[in-house]
């Protein structure tokens, strides 16, 4: 059964969506970050990543042709790759069972995790190389659950590429050849839950449209907007919805 609202309400979701759109053109990620958990304020997890599904797949698959020269890099990273893939179906079948406020607050903790952390990275190069495995199978196991149960492998994810210390082309192109796996393995486990009925069927195909219009949008102030002021506005965007989910969760528990 697909989310049922308002006009109004509708309208400003999808207002949300299409500026997630732009943020994903413009930095090359948090289409998801940005998205579902502003979206799990109105509706359930479950129904917002349904939703978030099929745009979240085909926006990583465009920054995945735009940086394709760049495929030699996965290599590097192949260990994260299959250990993000595989964890993908524990994330939705929890997303399937879990109880819905305790999601909302884990994306809530994930958001929260990304924003602490994104400054205090150690280099890949100054880790031994079981050490670089570990890390690897490790934190895409964890990117993976999270995919599949909130279509937030971002919080994980970019904090593992960034230890690479790629160019910025090649950080895009890998996260989001990771997001496109990591997408495909989520449809394919909601799909054979039954999550796809008719109509969020039709409501996540839909929600391409806005995705794209911001996507492109955001392409052409890709390289041109000042990063560093935007990646700000952005995560005091991301503070202020983690804070509303973890707050809602704390209220309800001392009620």
């Amino acid at each position: 059964m697909g989310v049922s609202m308002s006009d109004p309400q509708w309208i400003l979701l999808w207002a949300v969506i299409a500026a997630g759109g732009v943020i994903k053109g413009a930095i090359g990620f948090a289409l998801p970050i940005f998205t579902v958990p502003f979206l799990s304020l109105f509706m359930g997890p479950r129904e917002a990543v349904v939703l978030m599904s099929v745009p979240v797949l085909l926006a990583n698959l465009a920054d995945v042709r735009w940086g394709l020269g760049e495929w030699r890099n996965l290599r590097r990273v192949a260990p994260y790759f299959a250990a993000g893939v595989l964890a993908v179906p524990f994330g939705v079948k929890f997303l399937h069972w879990g109880d819905p406020e305790t999601i909302r607050f884990l994306i809530g903790l994930a958001v929260f995790a990304f924003l602490a952390v994104r400054r205090f990275i150690a280099p890949m190069e100054h880790l031994s190389p079981g050490m670089r495995l570990g890390a690897g199978v490790s934190m895409g196991a964890a990117a993976g659950f999270l995919m599949g149960m909130a279509s937030l492998p971002g919080p994980v994810s970019i904090v593992y590429f960034s230890m690479f210390a790629w160019p910025k082309e090649v950080f895009i192109f890998v996260l989001s050849a990771f997001n496109s796996l990591a997408s495909a393995s989520q449809i394919s486990s909601l799909a054979l839950g039954g999550n796809y009925a008719a109509a969020p069927l039709a409501q996540t195909i839909l929600a391409t449209l806005p995705v794209f219009l911001g996507y492109w949008a955001g392409l052409r102030i890709r390289g041109r907007l000042e990063q560093k002021l935007f990646n700000r506005l952005v995560s005091f965007v991301m503070f202020f919805i983690a804070s509303s989910l973890v707050g809602r969760f704390l209220l309800r528990a001392t009620l």
